[in-house]
């Protein structure tokens, strides 16, 4: 795992560019530490490791169904939905992703930060992918020069045309009174059944 703490001042400019190099090299292959290296400062607590290790695996397609279980601020959407999406393309900008959430502002959220992750210089860095000036709508966009992109729909929505080799599903359900539902969980399932299964293309993960 890399260090999140400041380079030391005593490091000659050669040295450094050397270290951020390295830094950046281990960034591209472990979720873990491209957090830590496009978020100065960032928490690395057992759990978030262990989940970046999970969500590693996912990328690695060792793992094709993967579910998540945290309670809240714990920092499971800031990696999951927020983070996970940038490094995966980055190392897959011809793949696609579906991101789904209980509503779709919320999804579509999460697309508008996984879009400007991507274009933030260290990401750029990194990978070396970016989004084209025509194709940057929050709820759909792409990778420029490959075939791979982000969708953001709600829960329950449609969701046409478009296949994913990565599904993420945030919070399908928003709160207690539509969890207790019999008619909202049902109505969540087919969506599930009948929409989102049949986006996934062979070998996806979800």
């Amino acid at each position: 795992m890399i260090s999140s703490k400041p380079m030391s001042a005593k490091l000659s400019l050669t040295d450094k560019q050397a270290v951020v190099q390295a830094l950046a090299i281990r960034a591209s292959e472990k979720l873990i530490d491209y957090c830590c290296f496009v978020f100065p400062g960032y928490a690395t607590p057992p759990h978030l490791v262990h989940i970046a290790e999970k969500l590693t695996a996912v990328e690695q397609g060792k793992i094709r169904k993967l579910m998540i279980f945290a309670p809240p601020r714990h920092g499971k959407s800031e990696m999951v939905s927020r983070t996970f999406p940038a490094w995966y393309l980055g190392r897959n900008p011809d793949k696609r992703v579906i991101l789904s959430s209980y509503a779709a502002n919320l999804s579509h959220s999460f697309s508008r930060h996984v879009r400007n992750l991507i274009e933030e210089k260290k990401t750029r860095a990194i990978f070396g992918i970016s989004t084209p000036k025509d194709s940057r709508a929050i709820d759909a966009w792409d990778i420029e020069d490959h075939r791979g992109g982000l969708l953001s729909a709600g829960v329950g929505g449609a969701i046409t045309g478009y296949g994913a080799n990565l599904f993420i599903i945030d919070d399908p359900v928003k709160n207690r009174e539509e969890a207790e539902s019999e008619v909202y969980r049902e109505k969540t399932w087919e969506w599930y059944r009948n929409v989102a299964r049949t986006r996934l293309e062979p070998n996806a993960s979800i």
